[in-house]
């Protein structure tokens, strides 16, 4: 079974809200909810658990914590959710399914590969930025997932390095990035994205802000362009043609001290 066959049915991550208090949430277990209903109890009860176990640990977190965040009763609970584990794999899956379908229209484009990069890196910070507690449970509670459902997760993030990859290796064909080993800048665009849930919360820089500081870094560190040694030779260049002038100019003045003032026309 392939993740994307198991996600929810809304895939996209978004920034948690808090609930409306439009929402009624059930506290008796009796009421039957419809099926829009449904689905957005269901997901104000994945963002409370993610905050949860982000906050505490998903091995530490009980379900009456979650359900008394949640403003629910336990026992309306068992309604949406059989028990914490498939709260942990639905969490896990909604953001392995973000991975494995967000890039994609970024792929597709026919857009240059440096853009395409850009984009890639400003995408998944955004996402990881806009949901962090979702993000701090998908890198630190693997080792509690069904063995298989760990291995399908380990297959969406060598997608998402292989997607990443890609992008990297059509730059160097084309010439627009230099001939680095594409697996190790990977690994470093991953560490650097993924690394963001760890400090980025309230009160940090603006997400804008950091997104343009790490494409930035990106872009005129390890993945110098074609443009930025264009630039360097052409300023090389330019300071060779100074040189040059400015030792025509010493010659001329030397040869003009050298002429006498009476053969002058």
């Amino acid at each position: 079974m392939t993740l994307s066959s198991r996600a929810p049915s809304t895939p996209r991550l978004r920034r948690p809200r808090k609930q409306s208090s439009a929402v009624a949430l059930p506290r008796d277990g009796k009421e039957e909810p419809t099926s829009s209903r449904r689905t957005v109890i269901e997901e104000h009860l994945l963002d409370v658990a993610a905050k949860q176990f982000a906050s505490t640990g998903y091995r530490q977190t009980t379900l009456e914590e979650i359900a008394r965040h949640a403003g629910i009763a336990k026992a309306s609970m068992y309604r949406y959710f059989e028990n914490k584990q498939e709260l942990l794999a639905k969490i896990f899956v909604k953001v392995a399914t973000t991975f494995t379908t967000s890039l994609q229209p970024i792929l597709t484009t026919t857009l240059p590969p440096e853009e395409k990069l850009r984009r890639a890196v400003r995408h998944l910070l955004h996402t990881i930025g806009e949901n962090v507690s979702f993000f701090t449970v998908f890198y630190s509670e693997e080792g509690d997932l069904p063995s298989k459902l760990r291995a399908e997760v380990m297959e969406t993030r060598q997608r998402l390095a292989a997607n990443l990859e890609s992008i990297l290796l059509e730059g160097m064909e084309h010439g627009s990035f230099r001939a680095l080993d594409a697996k190790l800048i990977v690994y470093a665009i991953v560490g650097m994205c993924g690394w963001l849930h760890k400090w980025y919360g309230t009160g940090e820089a603006r997400l804008e802000d950091v997104t343009t500081a790490f494409v930035s870094l990106i872009e005129h560190g390890c993945l110098a362009t074609r443009g930025t040694e264009a630039q360097a030779g052409l300023t090389d260049r330019l300071r060779h043609v100074q040189d040059l002038l400015g030792s025509a100019i010493g010659q001329a003045e030397r040869l003009e001290k050298n002429v006498q003032p009476g053969r002058r026309s």
